[in-house]
């Protein structure tokens, strides 16, 4: 990376766990959403397996709200430090619910989502969350000041699409 580049906390640039609300304003309780079980998020790709959907009024209380290309990253061992993550996209109605164990990233218009998906499947990032998991053997969860605080590089958004165009075709 760059060192001209300068680094924000992603609670800076992102939106972490946005509120459900936005769901219940923009959807009737009966409208179908996409639900997404951890199964459904894979190691290292930008695609959810989208096979399922819900009504929003049974998936609202007890699951994960994310909205279309929001990014997901698994919080839980051995999920986190196996690469789950990917960016929402193709939702129901523009809208998912998922896992309790999800970690909800919606950038701002500083951040482009696959940049940041490029980003958090880094070794590094996992390596680090790992270190600062906290709960019982099994549980273990990344945790909520690692994710508020840790720091990314920010090149400009024409910059950021120029590296995932790049990572794409390295990775395709």
């Amino acid at each position: 990376m760059k060192s001209i580049w300068k680094s924000r906390p992603l609670s800076e640039v992102c939106e972490i766990r946005p509120k459900k609300a936005e769901a219940r304003r923009s959807l009737l309780p009966a409208d179908l959403v996409s639900f997404v079980p951890m199964a459904n998020l894979n190691e290292c790709q930008k695609d959810l397996t989208l096979e399922e959907d819900r009504p929003l009024e049974t998936v609202v209380k007890g699951y994960t709200y994310f909205a279309e290309n929001d990014v997901l990253l698994a919080k839980i061992t051995p999920c986190f430090e196996n690469g789950k993550l990917g960016i929402a996209k193709g939702l129901t109605n523009r809208i998912g619910f998922g896992s309790s164990e999800f970690v909800v990233f919606r950038c701002s218009e500083d951040i482009v989502p696959e940049y940041l998906f490029y980003y958090l499947s880094r070794d590094m990032f996992r390596f680090e969350g790992a270190l600062r998991m906290t709960g019982a053997v099994g549980h273990k969860r990344v945790s909520k000041e690692f994710i508020n605080e840790y720091l990314i590089p920010l090149p400009t958004p024409k910059e950021q699409n120029d590296v995932v165009s790049f990572l794409d075709l390295v990775f395709s």
